[in-house]
């Protein structure tokens, strides 16, 4: 639930509609519910691959097609929420790394972050906070989040700076929010003993397997000494 976890604080600047505001900077980081304007065609919109319909983004899941601005689902088979039923419409985007335009006539990419000082910071309250040291991370989390909002209030600010109690739960919240589309989440879950829980379109696992990917059969084919990891078929031998 990406979209609640933002809006639990109001004021936050990376939950806004995309805008880029020239000199290679922008506000926001969502495209939020809505059409997308689209540059390349005159006063047009963005379309799906195959130019059937115009999307009108949705925070919400399921075959919409043409009428997603009304909410309406035309198919009967695709009523249910779940991910084999989505279209394009559905989900906001988040645009992290974005293209900004150029006047010489390409585009100035943003970089992707392998690694940035609020990642240092960020492990270092988690430490902290498994300690038992929670004041100490929240004044830590503090420095960094409240360049993310409007009015860094006391109702947004963790204590003892602010109201906010952050536990455990908390502090995996907040590396979401911070660390949305860097290729973390997936770790930060197991790390927190989460990643098997049951969510929206999955149930809960089984075991806990999935936490190591398999062997591929290139690695295991020339390894003789090599076996596959627990809860994936091996390659007959």
């Amino acid at each position: 639930m990406v979209t609640r976890k933002f809006a639990k604080y109001q004021g936050d600047i990376r939950y806004k509609q995309y805008i880029n505001t020239g000199n290679n900077t922008r506000e926001g980081m969502f495209f939020l519910e809505g059409k997308i304007a689209n540059s390349a065609v005159s006063g047009g919109y963005a379309k799906n691959p195959d130019n059937q319909y115009v999307i009108y983004l949705r925070d919400q899941v399921g075959r919409f097609e043409g009428n997603a601005e009304s909410g309406y689902i035309s198919n009967p088979a695709y009523k249910e929420s779940k991910l084999g039923n989505g279209d394009f419409n559905s989900g906001l985007y988040c645009v992290k790394y974005p293209f900004y335009p150029f006047t010489g006539g390409y585009y100035i990419e943003s970089d992707y972050t392998e690694i940035r000082l609020a990642e240092i910071i960020y492990s270092q309250a988690e430490c902290l906070l498994r300690l038992g040291q929670a004041g100490e991370a929240g004044k830590l989390l503090n420095s960094v989040r409240k360049r993310n909002y409007e009015n860094f209030t006391a109702n947004i600010a963790y204590q003892p700076e602010g109201n906010v109690v952050l536990d455990l739960k908390e502090m995996l919240d907040e590396w979401g929010r911070e660390f949305l589309a860097e290729s973390r989440r997936r770790t930060d879950l197991i790390r927190f003993d989460r990643y098997q829980e049951a969510w929206w379109d999955k149930s809960r696992d089984a075991d806990d397997h999935y936490e190591l990917f398999p062997l591929s059969q290139t690695q295991l084919e020339q390894n003789e000494f090599l076996k596959q990891n627990p809860g994936y078929p091996d390659i007959s031998r």
